[in-house]
């Protein structure tokens, strides 16, 4: 048994090391699919984030593979270089900003995400700050609280323009909300596709003009050289 007493060990037995190094807030851990993994390797799972480096090395030291629940846990080459049993690292959503994918290629170290499950949960929660900004949700809702009734208009969305900058799985879906309230939707990507226009009905313009006509704007493109400011 390990010594961590947040450890779940799925397993004891001499299978390859399974481990999630950090799953706080809560991700995975009680997920009945862990025990999917006990016939390929013998999984444990950290219930807290490591408190310091140290820690987090100690944790995967003797792993084959990290299940990196959660971003706030990184994994930049120098801490690669202290894993000699690690062969692949995996996310549980799409972006892979907290590995170093440069210095894992190197390693041998296969690096796998899941792009495009979590589109539609990103897209909704990118529309309901737009829908509670538009609707004044938190300032009628505290003002509610405090016993007024403020008689303001709200924005409807309907009829309005929302530009997209950045049109793949993120993207695609918050301009499929947008068209199902009403609203008119033009789009900029460094990759326009006429096949995604036609099929969620929007249309695609210069950037200058998306930012110029458009009543909100809602950026989906990964942080790059090319994309930053």
């Amino acid at each position: 048994m390990r010594s961590a007493e947040e450890d779940l060990k799925m397993t004891t037995s001499d299978k390859p090391l399974v481990v999630i190094p950090g799953d706080e807030p809560p991700q995975i851990q009680g997920s009945p699919h862990l025990a999917d993994l006990a016939p390929f390797g013998e999984v444990v799972v950290h219930t807290s984030r490591p408190s310091n480096a140290e820690e987090k090395l100690n944790r995967a030291r003797d792993a084959a593979v990290l299940i990196n629940s959660r971003g706030q846990v990184h994994w930049r080459a120098d801490d690669l270089k202290q894993l000699p049993h690690l062969k692949m690292i995996t996310v549980c959503g799409i972006g892979t900003d907290s590995i170093d994918l440069e210095a894992a290629r190197e390693m041998g170290i296969v690096v796998c995400n899941i792009p495009g499950k979590t589109a539609p949960i990103v897209a909704e929660h990118a529309f309901a700050l737009l829908l509670a900004v538009s609707r004044k949700v938190a300032y009628l809702t505290g003002e509610v609280k405090a016993g007024n009734w403020p008689r303001i208009l709200a924005t409807s969305l309907r009829g309005k323009t929302l530009g997209v900058i950045g049109t793949g799985n993120i993207g695609c879906e918050m301009i499929r909300l947008a068209r199902a309230f009403g609203m008119r939707v033009l789009a900029w990507s460094f990759h326009p596709s006429p096949e995604k226009s036609e099929r969620f009905d929007f249309q695609y313009a210069e950037l200058d003009e998306v930012l110029r006509n458009s009543d909100a704007v809602s950026v989906h493109v990964k942080l790059t050289d090319d994309s930053r400011h």
